[in-house]
């Protein structure tokens, strides 16, 4: 029976005096209970901080395992010493005593350039082989001009830059290099790097790359300047 106040009396069975109003309390939730819901609010909203500062990060870009990472490059055979012959007053091609292959001794006649001032007469520094003459008979060039190279065939070298900032930090100096020359029915030699670029550069043509160069051990028969070769700086 529902007294008028709102509290729940008992109706006593007969015979028996009347208790009173009973009182029906509402349940308290134990400290238990609210610190297990609070430690679970705490839960989900460092969660949620934490997704959302992710989604926002940038991805970091790791360098490739060294396992998956081709150690290899494309390279060129140039003579160890070489040199470029030019103008320096600039004018007519007279003449050309020279041609691409010739053997030339020491201060022996190249080219005859008629300029402003006179003609100027061209000489090899040096006993060598000319490698190129990028000039023809009668052609004006100017100042600075280069006429003809001269190189000295008895010693070659790789020089390469198609190396990369991932590669070069798998190449250092005294390495042993194999090197394949696709002109020679892919023919294998061995070289060993001389020297390796610690800074990056930029070519002409926008490529930033770090130079190497690499001797060769031990020179094949006719392997020539200007031959490409396949080089592979993996384990020895």
């Amino acid at each position: 029976m529902t007294a008028p106040n709102g509290a729940t009396t008992v109706r006593p069975s007969s015979g028996a005096e009347p208790i009173g109003p009973l009182l029906v309390r509402p349940r308290r939730r134990s400290i238990g209970t609210v610190l297990l819901f609070l430690l679970v609010g705490a839960v989900l909203v460092i969660g949620g901080l934490t997704l959302r500062s992710g989604l926002g990060a940038p991805t970091p870009v790791l360098p490739p395992p060294v396992a998956a990472l081709k150690l290899t490059a494309r390279g060129q055979v140039e003579p160890v010493s070489h040199a470029k012959v030019g103008t320096l007053s600039g004018g007519v091609v007279a003449s050309l005593a020279v041609q691409t292959g010739a053997q030339v001794d020491e201060q022996q006649e190249i080219a005859r350039i008629r300029g402003p001032n006179g003609t100027e007469v061209l000489t090899a520094p040096w006993r060598g082989t000319i490698t190129s003459v990028p000039v023809h008979l009668g052609d004006t060039v100017l100042a600075g001009t280069v006429v003809v190279t001269v190189g000295d065939l008895t010693r070659l070298r790789i020089e390469t830059t198609d190396v990369d900032e991932f590669l070069i930090a798998h190449v250092r100096r005294g390495q042993l290099v194999r090197a394949t020359v696709d002109a020679l029915d892919q023919v294998e030699i061995v070289g060993r790097v001389s020297s390796a670029a610690l800074r990056l550069q930029t070519s002409s043509g926008g490529d930033e790359h770090y130079p190497v160069v690499i001797d060769i051990v031990g020179t094949p028969m006719n392997l020539v300047p200007g031959m490409t070769v396949r080089l592979d700086f993996g384990p020895e």
